[in-house]
């Protein structure tokens, strides 16, 4: 298994380096709040929703490493957290039709394609793949793009067109946020949505998770991981999962064509980045942000290797196969879902039990108790 451990430190000291950055400072005799504060509270407020309801930290908490723990995401017009979050709008605003895909280490989504250079390089983050399916580049473009859907943060309040520049001038009707945004960028810099997405994705790239058991094994400690975890580390090879799970953050960044049911409540079906292609997702801490896959159809780590055992679609948009047919003849698994081999009872255990020396818990859980607008952390979510 090739883990470069000692990647994981050139990655985390540029990615602490970029995290305390900020410009503009003011002249105040008291620290002025940083880029990354700043964004702290933009990802907390609702204010950011069209009808004031949901944050981004809605369906990205804490609690749930940075994820929701539900299958499906319920944004505007939904009332609680996670998986008792319920639809609050009478079936106005659809559920979303894919999973939250947890924020922490997102810096490292820099990664994909520039093996040899870090995260604080700034043409890799203006390139790092984004989504389930890819569909914009940095952390920057990410941070905006939940405000203009209507199932997501938009809702009913204003068009998709006009949803970016509604939220700045939200924004810049707030006292208190025209007085941060002028400390972290300049006294006489505007309110905008580079300045917005700027702020976002600093936060996001202060969310690290790095120090996993794994992590401490590979470092030098023989007692940070279990007996189990250790068959299981060889036998996450030998069942093949390393073909696309590889590397510092356990991922490929490719997309792969693999065959998962369609959820019941999704519509229509969800072709991803076309051909039914997904992004792989990185295995850190994946222990702690069940349900999995796209759509999270498959409720726990076991399911997910029982359907990679199986090695087959089960979506009937998708047929088995391995090679890559005209379209004609439809969409087929990817070549590599194929080769996975049969694993036994002991091997799955091993592996689930591997899977969770993947945990790094100590990671920032701080939750403002006010924001800028006077609207409740998070939304509605209480």
């Amino acid at each position: 298994m090739n883990r470069r451990f000692f990647a994981l430190i050139l990655l985390a000291l540029p990615v602490l380096a970029l995290a305390a950055t900020r410009s503009g400072a003011s002249s105040r005799a008291v620290p002025a709040i940083t880029e990354v504060e700043l964004g702290r509270l933009l990802f907390w407020d609702p204010i950011l929703s069209g009808e004031r309801d949901v944050a981004c930290a809605t369906c990205y908490h804490p609690d749930f490493a940075y994820a929701d723990g539900r299958a499906l995401s319920l944004g505007v017009g939904a009332v609680g957290l996670g998986p008792g979050r319920g639809d609050g709008s009478r079936g106005r605003i659809p559920v979303m039709r894919r999973n939250s895909q947890t924020v922490l280490n997102t810096v490292f989504n820099a990664r994909a394609g520039r093996a040899r250079r870090g995260p604080s390089d700034a043409d890799a983050q203006a390139r790092a793949p984004m989504f389930w399916d890819s569909r914009v580049r940095s952390l920057e473009a990410q941070a905006l793009e939940p405000l203009k859907a209507r199932d997501e943060m938009r809702g009913d309040a204003y068009s998709e067109d006009m949803a970016i520049d509604s939220v700045v001038e939200r924004l810049r009707a707030i006292p208190e946020y025209r007085t941060l945004f002028g400390e972290v960028y300049g006294e006489d810099t505007p309110i905008d949505a580079d300045r917005l997405g700027r702020a976002i994705a600093a936060f996001e790239r202060s969310l690290v998770a790095m120090d996993a058991p794994f992590d401490r094994f590979r470092a030098g400690d023989s007692t940070a991981m279990s007996a189990e975890q250790v068959r299981g580390m060889a036998a996450f090879d030998r069942a093949g999962c390393d073909r696309c799970h590889d590397g510092t953050m356990f991922t490929d960044f490719g997309l792969e064509t693999e065959g998962v049911a369609e959820h019941a409540l999704v519509a229509e079906p969800d072709t991803g980045a076309g051909r039914f292609r997904f992004r792989t997702p990185s295995l850190r801490n994946v222990g702690l942000t069940s349900p999995y896959m796209h759509n999270g159809t498959l409720a726990s780590l076991e399911d997910v290797l029982r359907f990679y055992d199986e090695g087959r679609s089960r979506n009937p948009n998708v047929m088995d196969g391995g090679r890559r047919r005209d379209e004609r003849r439809g969409v087929s698994l990817s070549k590599d879902f194929l080769r996975v081999d049969n694993m036994s009872e002991l091997e799955m255990r091993d592996i689930i039990a591997f899977l969770h020396a993947l945990t790094a818990p100590n990671f920032d859980r701080t939750i403002p108790t006010r924001v800028p607008s006077g609207l409740p952390p998070g939304g509605r979510i209480r």
